[in-house]
C-alpha cells in the first residue's frame, strides 16, 4: 500500500544505526576539541585531536561497511524487512 512505511533489510537499517552513531560521535569530539584549541588549552586540545582522529577512524569504517552492503547486497529483494519506524523505536 502506498501509505506503508518504507521497509529496509536489518543488516542495512543496523549499519545505517552504527555509522549515525559514530558519526555524532565524531562531531562530539571534534566540538570538544574546538572549544579546548579555542581557549588554549594545547595539551588537553592534542589528546582531543587524536581522540578526532581515533573518531574518525571509526565513522569511515562504519561508512565503508554501509557502502559495502548497500552495493553487495539486493536489500530490496530481501524478504527479512521490518518497517523504518520498528527500527527508529530501538
Amino acid at each position: 500500500m502506498p501509505s506503508d512505511p518504507p521497509s529496509i533489510c536489518q543488516e542495512r537499517a543496523r549499519l545505517l544505526h552504527n555509522y549515525r552513531d559514530a558519526a555524532t560521535n565524531y562531531a562530539e569530539k571534534v566540538r570538544e576539541m574546538t572549544e579546548l584549541a579555542i581557549a588554549g588549552r594545547e595539551s588537553e586540545s592534542n589528546h582531543a585531536r587524536r581522540m578526532c582522529r581515533t573518531t574518525w577512524d571509526t565513522a569511515e569504517s562504519s561508512r565503508l561497511a554501509l557502502s559495502r552492503h548497500e552495493a553487495d547486497h539486493a536489500c530490496a529483494q530481501a524478504r527479512d524487512f521490518r518497517s523504518v519506524e520498528d527500527l527508529n523505536s530501538r
